[in-house]
């Protein structure tokens, strides 16, 4: 039985990126092979501060902007993943700025936190920080 997937980059009130969404493909690509599993539909949603201020204060129930959030959808099959990663474009370029590299690495790191996310790692515990970030480091070593 084959599955299809779907992969859609999406912008909501900032200008589309071509290279950005080139760059999010490649590196999703990379990180399934990195995971061994098969995404089913993931939505890679690029937008401004003000979206996902909305969305963060209607998910989480916090009134400020942040640089990602992820929604994961539950299918059943331990070895898919499905769901949604939105990031900020404004607050990524802020970001990279303030630590010094430009907007396609910060993409990157977002990128694998938020896959990481999907596949039900969290950093919520100490424990579990740690775990998702080492998962993380070696996966922008390979991304």
């Amino acid at each position: 039985m084959t599955t299809r997937s779907n992969l859609n980059i999406l912008y909501k009130a900032v200008k589309p990126v071509p290279k950005l969404s080139a760059l999010t493909k490649k590196t999703l690509k990379k990180l399934i092979m990195l995971e061994k599993t098969q995404f089913i539909e993931l939505n890679i949603l690029f937008c401004n501060d003000n979206f996902i201020k909305n969305l963060n204060r209607t998910f989480r129930g916090k009134n400020k902007a942040t640089d990602i959030l992820t929604f994961y959808y539950e299918t059943g099959r331990k070895t898919s993943l499905t769901g949604d990663i939105t990031i900020s474009l404004p607050t990524a370029r802020r970001q990279a700025k303030h630590l010094g590299h430009i907007l396609e690495e910060e993409l990157k790191v977002l990128l694998v936190h938020g896959f990481y996310h999907l596949l039900g790692h969290d950093h919520l515990a100490d424990d579990e920080y740690r775990k998702m970030q080492r998962k993380e480091i070696k996966a922008l070593k390979l991304v």
